[in-house]
């Protein structure tokens, strides 16, 4: 390795890239890692300037994220990497309420626990609510009216898996899905799938929902379940990671975004622009994992003329915008869930208590006897970039007092983190959507938008993907490569109903085909 050439070079220093590097170096095999990022690399995991407040004479510091907390039951290659690299000890969640609003109706249950603890078998271990008696007064006597619709929605679901048949169906919305369910299970709904894809309802597709509860929810009792980081997610993931790497004789360049890539001879030369030094700079590499954001690829691969043809053919997911809002309150509120979601006319999507997840907010707890709440706002351009910062928090305000009436009259603080457009807006990886095995010698991709063959959405995608080209450059080399872990195989029950399923479309589809033949050879009657 040479200042200027190296056998690796990874581009982008989120969650993906920094799985590939953490990997590659304990493999003896260390990467170089580019980052635009100057102060906060770790893409939506990366932290930020700490948010200050003032109370009982005492300045009180918390450090800023993206609103990462929690791992789910089917995230195995993340918790296999933070086994491998990382100290961790995840906290098992109590319970997830979901509070819904009509108008000025609330309605509450702690339906988390209900769900993954049911007698049930999957996938029917959501009728487990209605052995709940909180949950009967979040239904009408008109809900039972879905039950056709809803019955045909889970056949659907369990028999269809959109990723490993790589069909997208662009152009098919949630209303697809909720066809003949009631306006209220079909706002929770909604709002189950708003919180799994961080994206609007309107910009959600039907595969990408279908695939979201396949993964999160429907095929297996134990997947929902998150565990929470036990502290800020760059603090305890994110800074040890980077600290692996280059304790291994890895590499991180801070403020280093690519520009242009050009296949030479011996592999590839990198263009970057150096903001730290303001100047553009050149390296060389063997070989390049490309681990940025859909954009961010889109917009380096189309710049690059040795690329650009084959991208140019090539479909990225769209993005969207989100928002973190962090609120403050002299007094607590009553025991309850660490987390939940909010669905129907709420503003917000989902919330945590972080005085019942993290050290630094339960220590405020313990000296003031106040409250921190984070909320998530999945609302889109729309509503959040037109409303200024202090007219979202009021409204955020109202609406915890609404779903927290303890609350009232108790607000002492708030700030808002609008997160840049680059979350990705899951679609269905494709044919003609970048794998992990991209068309060109010597480029490989991770990401959590990136094809491969895994069920897994998000931070497992992005973890599993991160694997899986880590192993593709050490096999090149003749390293061992690691194990890629596939979820647990869906319940019993589940699984003979999607075979079940699957049986029906095929034996529907044939006999379409074949009904269609028929009539093309019917002869046309003359004149």
């Amino acid at each position: 390795m040479t200042s200027t050439s190296y056998p690796v070079v990874i581009i982008g220093a989120g969650l993906a890239g920094l799985t590939a590097g953490a990997h590659l170096a304990a493999r003896g095999l260390p990467p170089l890692l580019l980052d635009p990022d100057k102060l906060w690399p770790g893409g939506r995991l990366a932290g930020g300037d700490p948010d200050v407040l003032t109370h009982q004479g005492r300045e009180w510091a918390f450090d800023s994220e993206h609103g990462v907390h929690a791992l789910w039951g089917g995230y195995v290659n993340m918790r296999a990497t933070l086994d491998r690299f990382l100290d961790l000890r995840l906290q098992a969640s109590s319970g997830e309420e979901w509070i819904n609003r009509w108008g000025r109706e609330v309605r509450r249950i702690e339906a988390g626990s209900v769900v993954r603890w049911s007698l049930l078998p999957a996938p029917f271990h959501y009728l487990n609510l209605l052995f709940a008696p909180r949950f009967w007064s979040t239904i009408t006597p008109l809900d039972f009216l879905s039950l056709p619709g809803f019955l045909f929605s889970l056949l659907w679901t369990v028999g269809q898996d959109p990723i490993q048949e790589g069909v997208a169906l662009d152009g098919l919305t949630l209303n697809d899905y909720f066809r003949g369910w009631t306006p209220n299970l079909r706002a929770t709904i909604t709002g189950v799938g708003v919180n799994m894809l961080a994206a609007p309802k309107e910009d959600i597709s039907l595969t990408g929902l279908v695939a979201a509860l396949r993964f999160y929810t429907l095929l297996r009792r134990a997947d929902w379940h998150p565990h929470y980081l036990p502290d800020n997610p760059h603090r305890c993931l994110i800074t040890p990671l980077i600290d692996s790497i280059e304790g291994r004789g890895g590499k991180l360049l801070r403020g280093a975004e690519a520009l242009q890539l050009h296949r030479v001879d011996s592999g590839w030369r990198i263009r970057y622009h150096d903001s730290l030094g303001r100047m553009d700079r050149t390296l060389y590499a063997d070989q390049i994992i490309l681990a940025t954001n859909a954009p961010g690829a889109a917009r380096l691969l189309l710049n690059s003329e040795s690329t650009r043809a084959e991208a140019a053919r090539l479909k990225f997911p769209g993005t969207v915008r989100n928002a973190t809002v962090r609120l403050w309150f002299d007094v607590a509120p009553q025991p309850g869930a660490p987390a939940g979601m909010f669905t129907g006319d709420f503003l917000p999507d989902n919330f945590f208590w972080l005085h019942r997840l993290y050290d630094d907010f339960r220590e405020w707890h313990a000296a003031t006897g106040g409250g921190a709440i984070e909320l998530h706002l999945y609302a889109g351009d729309a509503l959040l970039e037109r409303q200024p910062d202090n007219v979202l928090i009021i409204r955020c305000v109202d609406e915890v007092q609404r779903a927290f009436p303890e609350l009232r009259g108790h607000f002492l603080h708030g700030v808002i983190r609008r997160n840049s457009r680059v979350q990705t807006n899951f679609r269905v990886p494709t044919r003609d959507s970048l794998h992990l095995q991209t068309p060109w010698e010597g480029i490989t991709a991770c990401g959590d938008w990136i094809g491969y063959p895994t069920p897994s959405l998000w931070m497992e995608r992005a973890s599993t993907t991160g694997i899986a080209a880590a192993n593709r450059v050490l096999e090149s080399h003749g390293l061992e490569p690691y194990p890629v872990l596939q979820p647990d195989p869906p319940e019993r029950l589940a699984r003979g109903l999607g075979a079940v399923s699957r049986l029906i479309r095929h034996t529907v589809g044939r006999g379409l085909i074949s009904l269609a033949r028929r009539f093309q050879r019917r002869p046309t009657p003359a004149g």
